[in-house]
């Protein structure tokens, strides 16, 4: 299974653990079926595409595939490092890119 480790802008404290990176593991079936997409893609009456999140999809994704760290402790996260870990899960479901701005562990 794959795990991404996202660096993080600064060092973070929480529940007596220091922090600098947050490793996310890859979704598993059981957590598509449990949770569902995390987004669909709608049509536009103009033949466009828009996407639209679905924002507890997204939450319990982040809850469910941060492994160090607990997602316990991402409260203390600002709102960059917020969405870096936010995108790190999401990009699971965009197959052949791996996510911006995270590292593969080794």
């Amino acid at each position: 299974m794959m795990e991404i480790v996202v660096p993080l802008a600064r060092q973070y404290q929480a529940h007596g653990e220091v922090f600098s990176s947050v490793t996310v593991r890859e979704p598993r079936f059981e957590d598509l079926l449990a949770l569902g997409e995390p987004y669909e893609v709608q049509r536009t009456p103009q033949g466009g595409r828009v996407v639209i999140e679905n924002t507890p999809a997204v939450a319990a994704y982040v809850k469910r595939c941060v492994i160090k760290p607990t997602s316990d402790h991402l409260g203390e996260l600002d709102i960059k490092d917020a969405r870096a870990v936010r995108n790190a899960v999401l990009d699971f479901f965009s197959p052949g890119e791996q996510p911006a701005g995270s590292q593969p562990k080794t």
